[in-house]
C-alpha cells in the first residue's frame, strides 16, 4: 500500500521536500504507526514526534487518538504539520473506547512535558472498585454523549490549564465495559509548583464527574444500578446482570 506523506512549514524544511511516498502492508494503518514510520525514515524528526509537536491530518480531520486506525484506502493521502507557533498544547483529552488507561505511558507523557521550570506532577487514577456498600461489583459500563462529551473534558482540561504555574494536563477516560482493577480515569498536571498541580487536579477530576456526560452502571451480584450525581444509585431495568 503506497500513502502519500505531505509535509507542512518547518517539517518540509527537515525533510527536504513537500511530498513523498510511504510503503504499509495494509491499508489500514493506526496514526502512531505513520508517525513512527516517518520518525524512522527521517531521524531528525524523531524529537519532534516524541514531544507531540507532529500532527497528522487525514480526510480533513485531526487526528488526536494516534492509536486509532486510519482507512488509507479511503483516501491514501496524510498530512504532517507542525504545532502552531505558540507553544506545546496546553490540554488534550482522549476518549479511550473499550481500552482502559495504559498507566505507564500515560505517566511517561506527563514526564516527558517537565522542563527546568517546573517542578511538579500531580496524578489522579480512577479504578473500578470491586466492592460497593458491601455487595462485589461484577463490571461497570460507561456510557458517554458521543457529540458532546469529548469537547467538554478539552474544554475542562483547558480551562484548568489556565491556573498559575500550569503547563500541561492530560485527561483520559474509557467508555466501554470494565472489570474491578481495570484503570478508567486519569488525570495528569504538569506545574511549576505543588499548589498548581494540585489545585488543577482536584478541578479537573470533580468537573469531570459532573460536566463530562459521562454515566455508567454499575452491575452487582443483586443487579446492575446507574450511578447518578455523588453516588446515588437506581436500579436499572433493562441492563444485564
Amino acid at each position: 500500500m503506497k500513502v502519500v506523506a505531505r509535509y507542512f512549514a518547518i517539517l518540509r524544511e527537515i525533510v527536504g521536500e513537500s511530498s513523498e511516498e510511504l510503503a504499509f502492508d495494509s491499508c489500514r494503518v493506526t496514526a502512531r504507526g505513520i508517525l513512527e514510520t516517518v520518525s524512522h525514515k527521517h531521524p531528525e524528526l524523531y524529537e519532534l514526534v516524541s514531544r507531540g509537536l507532529v500532527l497528522l491530518i487525514h480526510r480533513g480531520n485531526m487526528i488526536k487518538e494516534l492509536d486509532n486506525e486510519l482507512d488509507l484506502c479511503l483516501d491514501p493521502t496524510v498530512d504532517l504539520i507542525p504545532l502552531s507557533a505558540g507553544g506545546e498544547r496546553s490540554a488534550e483529552a482522549r476518549i479511550l473506547f473499550e481500552r482502559t488507561v495504559n498507566t505507564e505511558a500515560f505517566l511517561r507523557d506527563l514526564l516527558s512535558k517537565l522542563t527546568p521550570e517546573n517542578g511538579a506532577v500531580a496524578l489522579y487514577f480512577g479504578i473500578v472498585k470491586g466492592e460497593v456498600d458491601g455487595s462485589k461489583v461484577k463490571e461497570l459500563k460507561y456510557e458517554h454523549h458521543k457529540d458532546y462529551t469529548e469537547k467538554a473534558l478539552e474544554k475542562i482540561a483547558l480551562e484548568a490549564s489556565k491556573i498559575d504555574g500550569v503547563k500541561y494536563i492530560a485527561v483520559h477516560h474509557s467508555i466501554g465495559t470494565f472489570k474491578p482493577g481495570d484503570v478508567v480515569f486519569a488525570v495528569g498536571v504538569v506545574s511549576r509548583g505543588r499548589k498548581g498541580a494540585i489545585e488543577a487536579l482536584q478541578e479537573v477530576v470533580e468537573r469531570v464527574k459532573s460536566e463530562a456526560a459521562i454515566w455508567k452502571i454499575e452491575v452487582r451480584e443483586e443487579g446492575a444500578f446507574w450511578v447518578i450525581g455523588d453516588g446515588v444509585r437506581i436500579r436499572s431495568k433493562s441492563a444485564n446482570s
